[in-house]
């Protein structure tokens, strides 16, 4: 027969079990609406959420934020590795982002939930997150990149972007609108077409014969590339590819570059110099002054116009 004391034990211990699992109910309901606060800064009608894994995808984890049992955006965090960041020892490290958007698709935020990649570099990554907001996903790559992000950091927010994209859309994301190098290069371009008689060489690929509306030559157009080794943060050879124009006269009339892959924050150093490029012959290229810097992507550059000065 039970005695009154462990009556009082039993009832006891029911009683701490139940204060336990309230508590813990009550925890967890504290802890989410912690992170529904979160959300309500970029989706302010969020009350509630509900999170699931994602299989065989960069992206990890894809969070339904609802109003009631309206769904009124999405949260995808997504995140993946890269060897031989700077100022590490080399091996495998994180990058972990979160991509939050409205029902519609329309990207509300963009930031870094963990990182093992290099802060200075990372900076040029959430400086680029800034200008997301307001962008539907679909069109994501149309925004422009922040010149200085690191080559390694920037793939991994490409594909988990691109992969949240397919995940909302149900699409690939659209293409960035690229300007007409032609038209940058050649004033009054109006058409070109491949130059047959030209024999390509290992670096001058293409020749082309620029026009105007009246069908007058403006020009020829080289398309030269090459690569080099020890590019800073790259690994392997890093290809550049760029457009020369030059005029019937011989003179250079504008660079553009259509392919980098050297460091951005790097390369882009050498802009003033291919805008000192214009007006002078191409026989006499060197004679301008370099930008200090970035040497091995310079030393490629004066390669390649090497290359096009001996056809031209």
């Amino acid at each position: 027969m039970m005695t009154r004391e462990n009556k009082w034990l039993i009832i006891n211990a029911f009683i701490f079990v139940l204060v336990g699992v309230l508590f813990l109910f009550g925890y967890n309901m504290y802890k989410e609406q912690l992170v529904v606060n979160q959300y309500k800064e970029y989706i302010p009608t969020v009350t509630s959420l509900k999170e699931e894994k994602v299989e065989d995808s960069i992206i990890q984890k894809k969070i339904t934020l609802k109003n009631g049992s309206e769904v009124v955006g999405y949260a995808y965090v997504g995140s993946d590795f890269a060897e031989g960041i700077p100022a590490t020892d080399g091996g495998p490290k994180e990058l972990r982002i979160q991509v939050v958007t409205d029902k519609s698709g329309v990207i509300k935020k963009v930031f870094i939930e963990y990182s093992e990649h290099t802060p200075d570099y990372v900076k040029y990554v959430e400086q680029y997150f800034e200008a997301l907001p307001g962008t539907a996903i679909i069109d994501y790559k149309k925004v422009d990149e922040v010149a200085g992000a690191s080559a390694k950091s920037m793939p991994i927010v490409r594909e988990i972007l691109t992969e949240a994209t397919k995940l909302i859309t149900g699409k690939e994301p659209n293409p960035k609108e690229l300007p007409d190098p032609y038209k940058d290069i050649f004033e009054n371009y109006d058409s070109y077409e491949v130059d047959t008689t030209f024999t390509a060489t290992d670096k001058v690929t293409k020749k082309e014969i620029v026009k105007d509306a009246s069908d007058v030559i403006l020009g020829y157009a080289f398309t030269v590339t090459g690569t080099v080794d020890d590019i800073p943060y790259h690994d392997g050879p890093a290809r550049i590819t760029l457009l020369v124009g030059i005029d019937t006269s011989g003179k250079i009339v504008g660079l553009q570059t259509l392919l980098s892959e050297h460091t951005s924050s790097f390369y882009d150093m050498h802009n003033p110099y291919f805008d000192n490029l214009s007006g002078v012959a191409i026989d006499s290229y060197e004679t301008v002054d370099t930008i200090s810097g970035a040497t091995l992507s310079l030393n490629l550059i004066k390669q390649l116009l090497d290359a096009v000065k001996a056809v031209a």
